[in-house]
Order: C-alpha cells, then sequence, then structure tokens
C-alpha cells in the first residue's frame, strides 16, 4: 500500500527526533509491512505551523484520490488532545485513508491517543493496571478470549489451526483475491453449499469482512496494542492477505451513517393527563407497490413517555410538524402581545437567562462525554470512525448554541424570521423564553 508519513519534530521524544532519522525509521517500516513509501511531512520548530503541514498533508492525500497508509511516531504528532486527535483521524477516513503509529505496543492511533491524552472521567492510571495485567499473558503469546474462526487454542493456551475450519478461511480469501467476489456472493455461496459458521448459522457480509481484515490468519496476534510478529502457524499467506487489504480499501463504502434527527420540544413537552413528560418517536416503515418498487417513509411523532414506555396513559400522539408548528403560532401571539418579552425582564428574567446558559453549557458537557465515551468505544474496535464523526458533528453544534442568547428587543424580529433561522438557534431560544409545554389532545399551554 502507498504510504505517506508525518511528524512533528518539536514533540520531546526519547531518542530525539529528526527529520533525518524519522526518515530511516518510516522507510524500515515499510520495507518490513510490504508498503510503498510515497511521502514525508515534516512539522517543527524550523517549518511553519504544525497544522500548516497538516493541511498540505491532507490536501496532497486529496489531490491524490486518497487510499494512503498515514504513518506517525504517537498520536501526540496530530493532536495535543483527543479530540484534536479525533479530527485528524476522521479527516483522514474520510479520504479513504488511515493513520498507523509506528509506536510498537499502541500502533492504532485511537488506542495511541488515550495513552497521551487524559479526559474527563478517564482514569488512564486503571485503564493501563488492566492492559498490563492482561499483556502479562498475551505477551506470552497465549490467547485471549475466544479463538477466532480457523483456529483452536491448544493445552499450552496457543492459537493452532483447526483442520475443519481453516480450509474454509482458505477458500473465502480465495473467492475474495482471486476469483473477485463480493462479501454479499461469497456469504451467497457458502450457504448455498452449506457451509455454516461455527455456531451453525449462515454467514453474513459483516463476519466476512470482519475475517478478511483479521491479521491472525497471517500469524500476528494482536490484542490491548500489543502486536506479535509470528506468533502462531498462519492459515493465509501474507502476499495473499494484503491482497485482500487493497481490495477492502478499494470496495469500502464510505457511506454517510444517517444522523439523529434531534426533537425541537424535547425537555420542554409535558403530558396534560399525566403530567409526564413526552418524547419524540420516529417510525420507519417499508412497502412494496403492486409494480414490484419498494417503498420507505420515515414517520416522526411526540408522545407520552408514560404511554411510551409504560402503557399507563391515553394521550394520543402528534406528528412532529404539527405539534411544532402549533408551539409556533404560540410563541407568536404571545410575543406579539409582548408578554415573552416581559417574562424576561427583572429578577425573574435574571435567574431565566442564568438557568439558560447553564443548561446550554450541561449540553456541550453531555455532549462531550458521549463524543469521548464514543471515541474509547471506537479505539476498542467497537465502532467505526464514521461514526465518531457523527459525534463530533453534534458536539460542535451544541457548541455553536452554547452562547446564543436572544434580547428582549430582538424576539420580535427573531420569531418573525422564524423559517429563516437553523435548529442550534430555535432549539436555543425555545430553551431560554420557554419553561414548560403543556400539551393536550387539540391544544397547549406555554408557561414562561
Amino acid at each position: 500500500m502507498r504510504a505517506i508519513a508525518y511528524c512533528d519534530t518539536s514533540i520531546e521524544t526519547d531518542p530525539e527526533l529528526t527529520s533525518d532519522s524519522f526518515q530511516d525509521v518510516f522507510e524500515s517500516y515499510c520495507d518490513t509491512w510490504g508498503h510503498k513509501p510515497e511521502r514525508i511531512f515534516v512539522a517543527g520548530a524550523t517549518t511553519r505551523d504544525s497544522s500548516d503541514i497538516l493541511t498540505q498533508l491532507i490536501n496532497f492525500i486529496d489531490n491524490d484520490n486518497g487510499a494512503f497508509l498515514m504513518v506517525v511516531p504517537d498520536a501526540r504528532h496530530i493532536g495535543n488532545d483527543l479530540e484534536s486527535v479525533a479530527r485528524v483521524v476522521i479527516s483522514i477516513s474520510q479520504l479513504q485513508s488511515s493513520i498507523i503509529c509506528i509506536e510498537e505496543e499502541y500502533p492504532d492511533i485511537l488506542q495511541n491517543a488515550f495513552t497521551y491524552f487524559s479526559s474527563p472521567g478517564v482514569s488512564i492510571n486503571k485503564s493501563n493496571n488492566i492492559k498490563n495485567a492482561m499483556q502479562a499473558r498475551a505477551i506470552s503469546g497465549k490467547s485471549l478470549g475466544k479463538a477466532p474462526f480457523g483456529y483452536q487454542i491448544s493445552d499450552e493456551g496457543k492459537l493452532v489451526p483447526n483442520q475443519c475450519e481453516s480450509p474454509i478461511v482458505n477458500k473465502i480469501f480465495e473467492m475474495y483475491v482471486d476469483q473477485d467476489l463480493g462479501l454479499r456472493k461469497i456469504s451467497q455461496q457458502l450457504n448455498d453449499e452449506g457451509i455454516l459458521t461455527r455456531r451453525r448459522k449462515n454467514w453474513n457480509i459483516v463476519t466476512l469482512r470482519d475475517m478478511l481484515r483479521n491479521s491472525v490468519y497471517i500469524g500476528t496476534y494482536v490484542r490491548f496494542g500489543l502486536r506479535l510478529l509470528r506468533n502462531h502457524q498462519p492459515i493465509i499467506a501474507t502476499q495473499v492477505f494484503r491482497g485482500a487489504q487493497d481490495k477492502v480499501r478499494e470496495r469500502r463504502s464510505h457511506r454517510s451513517f444517517p444522523r439523529s434527527r434531534p426533537y425541537l420540544l424535547a425537555g420542554l413537552l409535558r403530558c396534560s393527563f399525566c403530567g409526564d413528560s413526552m418524547i419524540g418517536s420516529t417510525r420507519r416503515q417499508t412497502w412494496v407497490k403492486q409494480n414490484g418498487e419498494r417503498m420507505s417513509n420515515e414517520y416522526r411523532y411526540y408522545q407520552c413517555q408514560s404511554k411510551s414506555n409504560r402503557g399507563t396513559c391515553e394521550y394520543h400522539t402528534w406528528q412532529t410538524e404539527k405539534l411544532e408548528a402549533k408551539v409556533v403560532e404560540a410563541i407568536k401571539s404571545n410575543t406579539e402581545s409582548n408578554l415573552l418579552q416581559e417574562s424576561m425582564i427583572g429578577k425573574r428574567g435574571e435567574e431565566k437567562q442564568h438557568n439558560a446558559a447553564v443548561k446550554r453549557l450541561d449540553i456541550v458537557a453531555s455532549h462531550e462525554k458521549r463524543f469521548l465515551d464514543f471515541m474509547k468505544k471506537t479505539s476498542q474496535g467497537k465502532s467505526v470512525i464514521n461514526r465518531l464523526a457523527l459525534y463530533l458533528e453534534e458536539l460542535d453544534e451544541s457548541r455553536k448554541g452554547a452562547f446564543v442568547s436572544i434580547p428582549p428587543e430582538e424576539v420580535l424580529d427573531f420569531v418573525n424570521d422564524w423559517e429563516n433561522k437553523n435548529f442550534v438557534e430555535r432549539h436555543a431560544f425555545l430553551n431560554e423564553y420557554i419553561y414548560k409545554i403543556d400539551v393536550k389532545k387539540r391544544s397547549l399551554k406555554l408557561s414562561f
């Protein structure tokens, strides 16, 4: 695979990292793993700002249509905290490329970032103690957990090929690399032939994709950032495995995951029947027309939480658009009569503004925690970069709304221009001026 390198020589390392020494390390790395070195980008005290060099690197990948492996010494070279590292990783991923660290103990870029940067609510020492305890077993080459398909664990705790399963692994790689079959066709062929998984279930594209990416099949053991080469007998030849990785990258679909659409009135609505809060609910329906065309649609509602979770309320649902339109209509009425603006005057108004500011900052803190938690999950291989990007977008949106505050004298103009306001502005306004909204079957009441 084509590889490019990046380092920041201003980062303190032992031994000291220079442009020449990094070039030697990079070329040696490429030689070991069969990559083709393309270019080296170096930032440091004698160069332009590191962000400029990174931008230059990203533009280089973009102009060359991507599909590069970006090699860095460690996560500190692309960011000074978890979030900045994630932003670079996401940018590189969206260009159909990936980043790896030369640091042997933690080559995965996100895992590496967690070893250098602390985050709220994360105990690095506790995390490292757990990893060290597990590595004491892993460093001896003994398997942790269940053996992957194609292998079994010997009495000595080592991975050895399973005589029944290993030929199936070879068959899968052969169909993918040599016969150029897609994952869907491979799963269909295996299922048609009656070849089942270890759990006696049919094959699916997710299972096959994970197998094709797993370096365990070339004798490499990876666990908790530890990478042991030639740890056990390989099932797949190295050149075949590399061919599979190239095809995975070529065929990788960079579809965007659907963003969860937030509900504008979330946290404000109360059911007038039982007093419980109302929540947003999304229902998706698919059907086939007479001509065979497959159709689908999404329906969004607000409904009583008691009705939704416990079935103890007779309240009926409101379609999202209808209820939001009715709320806006009520807001305009109270704005024209100046009641809404008056609620922001005096001591009571100051208290409302303070509470709204605190609430907005709490929302930011909540999104920061969600992002960091999901980054940790992604670093553990439990999710993918594209989903992490969505959590980062949501964090950015919450920060935009943190300081949105509409003074009373601007309320009328704001409400009259409601259709041109984005979600962040509308949401911030509602949470500043409206305390709660009591909803009945056909009517509602604003409390401000």
